[in-house]
């Protein structure tokens, strides 16, 4: 019995032993999957840095053209700047804005007239000197300036 309590005891430890060791990878296995491993982190990196190169030339195309419409915009604002630093611009605002007239000229003030008044809401239309009834401003106009009707 001994002998049989011997080999029982080897055999066991035998058993004990493969059961410790657990399931065992191969080598490829394991190179495989820290392959795959980092294959994915690769193409998750490119694709991170592929989007961000792509909102970083979107972003450069529109300071591109707010550049290029800030350019143009000062260019007429120099251009501006430089008309009214003019003596043109002096004799614009002169003529338009103060009613100023150079010596020899005359200035006319149009100031409304009762002919070219809008009509009356009681059916009465003006009428010029002649007797004809005004329709529009520049008929009160044209009486102005000549004393016969106007041609139709």
């Amino acid at each position: 019995m001994p002998s049989q309590v011997t080999g029982y005891g080897l055999l066991n430890r035998q058993t004990l032993k493969k059961k410790k060791r657990g399931p065992q990878f191969p080598l490829t296995q394991f190179i495989a999957i820290v392959v795959i491993t980092i294959s994915l982190f690769l193409v998750v990196d490119f694709a991170r840095r592929t989007a961000a190169t792509y909102k970083i030339k979107n972003e450069a195309v529109r300071l591109e053209e707010e550049v290029t419409a800030t350019r143009a915009r000062h260019q007429a604002l120099e251009a501006r700047l430089s008309y009214v630093q003019s003596d043109d611009y002096v004799e614009e605002i002169a003529r338009t804005q103060l009613k100023w007239a150079k010596p020899g000229e005359t200035v006319v003030v149009v100031m409304a007239t009762p002919q070219a008044a809008p009509p009356l809401s009681s059916g009465h239309q003006p009428v010029a000197a002649d007797g004809t009834p005004l329709q529009s401003p520049w008929q009160a106009w044209w009486f102005r300036f000549f004393d016969v009707p106007p041609p139709m």
